[in-house]
């Protein structure tokens, strides 16, 4: 989120953001000129059977013949295949003016790169050209057409038909005029301009970022934390002791006694007056004078 603020506060600068934009404006508006303009024309065409069918029954010393082309379940289609596979080589596409990575580039489908067509289930031969200039698109379209049908003629020929059972290639639509095609030219200017104005802002963030680190200097070592003082543990406070009271002779006194410390109650216990405690009578000793008696 912070990168992108500072792209921002970047653009915001009358320094930085009004020149940089003019600047990938500019390199747009260069690379759409320089690149090449390239022009489309493309044709549809539709295969179609003789009138008299494709069985020859007048002629006698010919009768039974069949063209071989008509002899498949979708015969139509399947003549279009083949001529469509034949003219999809590239020494074919070299002979009719689209050499390989060259200016010039050919097109030969039934029909499924025409965004016009909606159903390519018939025997459609579509044949599209790009190329930089209108004269080599047209030039190469034409020869393109004209070789889908010189291909149907040497097929049929080769596989032994009637001549006047052969397959012929009519327009459904003809040569279409050469059409500028700008696309590639937006594509570029537009890729360009992006790639300035990013390269630009890269620029200028790496060379804010280094001036403000050297604004700042030397990043210094952090300093170590203070230490902190010592908690010493609270003393208990001392529990007072039991002050001895003096007995008078024939008094009772009393003396308290703390239980506990958190208790509050205290017990009384007569002290003993009265002289000197006697020692307890042990057993006596024998003596000699006892001996004798």
């Amino acid at each position: 989120m912070e990168f992108w603020k500072a792209i921002l506060g970047l653009l915001r600068r009358l320094l930085i953001g009004p020149p940089l934009l003019l600047l990938s404006i500019l390199v747009g508006v260069v690379v759409y000129a320089v690149l090449p303009t390239h022009y489309t024309t493309d044709v549809s065409l539709v295969l179609a059977t003789p009138v008299n069918g494709g069985t020859v029954n007048s002629d006698k010393t010919k009768q039974g013949l069949t063209n071989p082309f008509l002899s498949f379940n979708d015969a139509l289609k399947t003549g279009a295949s083949i001529v469509i596979l034949a003219m999809n080589t590239q020494d074919v596409w070299t002979e009719l003016g689209a050499p390989k990575d060259g200016p010039t580039e050919i097109t030969i489908d039934d029909g499924r790169s025409n965004p016009n067509v909606l159903d390519i289930n018939g025997p459609y031969i579509y044949i599209r050209v790009d190329s930089d200039s209108p004269q080599q698109a047209t030039a190469v379209l034409m020869a393109g057409r004209e070789r889908v049908a010189s291909e149907l003629f040497k097929w049929q020929k080769t596989l032994g038909a009637p001549a006047n059972t052969f397959i012929t290639s009519t327009d459904i639509v003809p040569p279409s005029k050469p059409e500028a095609d700008h696309s590639v030219n937006w594509q570029g200017a537009i890729g360009g301009a992006l790639l300035t104005l990013l390269l630009g802002l890269g620029i200028a963030y790496g060379v804010v970022v280094r001036r403000n680190a050297g604004r700042r200097g030397p990043s210094e070592p952090a300093a170590p934390p203070a230490p902190h003082p010592p908690v010493s543990a609270p003393v208990p406070e001392p529990v007072p002791a039991a002050q001895p009271v003096e007995a008078q002779a024939g008094e009772p006194a009393e003396r308290p006694v703390v239980l506990d410390e958190d208790s509050s109650a205290t017990m009384e216990f007569p002290a003993y007056r009265g002289g000197p405690l006697s020692p307890v009578p042990g057993p006596r000793k024998a003596n000699r004078a006892d001996g004798e008696k």
